[in-house]
């Protein structure tokens, strides 16, 4: 059981330690999965983090001590988007303890304090403050909503920051690192119109939330990409509140479109594309970025038969040895998450993994500029292959990633189905 004290308080806690699984048939399991991932060498994803045959150097800094580093770590354990990010934690969980039985970098664990922001631009900038300025974190690993209210701060203390892109303010700030940028202000890419073309759509209509920046953003991204491939948004429908959902069902059909895309949370989506579907209309074409879910479908299996997704990340159906690497690890260091493929512990994986990447190029004796200088010079980044295309961190601020891969839900909406081209790429949009 997790030790849900433990999670509310935030306190430090080594990854190895948190969660062991029970004596007996299950903790044999677990052994064996350490030993087996330990034993899988030359891989960042579980390996050449460490140099455990050289001792840690003697170092002084802000997180640093001869055998620890301590980092802080932030998301939305309350609040409103909570849900969304239900199992990042986890996921850094599984990758720092798969790099910790390793020996850690360099000699040292990793360890991390972390902070609930509350899914609110205010609690995110308190935690922040409070991981810096009271804790001495090294730096962050971050996945919120939220999390452009602290970019500011946290880029002129020179923090380094990795995780998930979802803040338009994240994709301009060159301390922080994220896999895949899907919202910047002012960028696009032509993928998804692309996409959307060879499906047979024609006219589109958004669904978006005004309460969200970040979806308000991500629907300008879209209407940019239909745009130039021909496609005219006609309609912008607002779904901050389902309360009226018939009548916002009846003002999709009202528009005349066959395609909808939404940005907003996959549930929301899928209560609108109910009542949307509730009586004929010439939808098509239907798309939305977060309803590569299993768990939606048991939910809304009525409302998603043959509507499309894309994930930023390599999907599980693929069925790589990264995954398999990935889903070993959730299973001896987060073995609660059932089931373990999910996309925000997949997301808190790939983003302790990329801390790990910058504390490795930061050498034996690390600091927050060695750190950025070291990981901003990696060049092609790819999750130890859970990333549809390398990433450039030299070069990926500030633009929104350009290849995706697509899947569509089965017409039982039991499953996904990847469709091919696997990843499809674009262009960036002239702004």
């Amino acid at each position: 059981m997790p030790d849900i004290t433990a999670r509310r308080a935030g306190v430090t806690r080594s990854a190895v330690r948190r969660r062991r699984r029970p004596a007996g048939r299950g903790g044999r399991w677990a052994r064996a999965a350490l030993a087996c991932l330990s034993a899988v060498s030359g891989l960042v994803a579980c390996t050449s983090t460490s140099s455990t045959v050289t001792p840690a150097a003697a170092c002084a800094g802000p997180g640093i001590s001869r055998d620890a580093i301590r980092l802080g770590l932030i998301y939305p354990d309350t609040g409103i988007t909570a849900s969304l990010f239900a199992t990042f934690r986890d996921g850094v969980d599984a990758r720092l303890g798969v790099a910790n039985a390793a020996g850690g970098v360099n000699g040292r664990q990793i360890t991390y304090t972390w902070r609930d922001d509350a899914s609110s631009p205010a609690g995110n900038q308190a935690a922040a403050h409070s991981l810096v300025d009271n804790d001495a974190v090294f730096g962050l690993i971050e996945s919120s909503l939220s999390a452009g209210a602290s970019a500011d701060l946290l880029h002129r203390a020179g923090i380094p920051v990795t995780g998930t892109s979802l803040d338009p303010d994240w994709a301009g700030h060159d301390n922080m690192f994220s896999y895949s940028n899907l919202v910047a202000r002012g960028s696009s890419v032509t993928t998804w119109g692309r996409f959307v073309a060879d499906q047979g759509g024609h006219r589109a209509v958004l669904i978006q939330s005004a309460f969200s920046q970040t979806s308000m953003v991500l629907a300008d991204e879209m209407e940019r990409s239909l745009r130039a491939a021909g496609i005219p948004v006609v309609d912008r429908v607002d779904a901050t509140s389902l309360i009226a959902v018939a009548a916002l069902g009846e003002k999709v059909r009202a528009s005349g479109a066959d395609v909808m895309i939404g940005t907003v949370t996959g549930a929301a989506f899928a209560s609108l594309l109910r009542a949307t579907r509730g009586k004929p209309s010439k939808l098509r074409v239907i798309l939305s970025p977060t309803n590569y879910d299993q768990g939606l479908l048991e939910r809304y299996r009525d409302a998603l038969p043959d509507v499309y997704t894309f994930t930023d990340y390599q999907p599980f159906e693929l069925n790589l040895p990264a995954h398999r690497r990935f889903l070993a690890g959730m299973r001896a260091y987060a073995p609660q998450v059932t089931p373990p493929t999910q996309q925000a512990a997949l997301a808190g994986w790939i983003s302790a993994d990329m801390f790990l990447r910058g504390l490795v190029a930061a050498g034996p004796c690390p600091s927050r500029a060695l750190f950025l200088h070291g990981l901003r010079a990696l060049r092609g980044y790819t999750a130890d292959g859970l990333l549809p295309a390398a990433v450039d961190f030299a070069t990926s601020t500030a633009q929104v990633s350009q290849c995706y891969t697509f899947l569509r839900v089965n017409h039982a909406a039991t499953g996904f189905e990847v469709l091919p081209p696997a990843p499809r790429c674009g262009q960036t949009i002239a702004r």
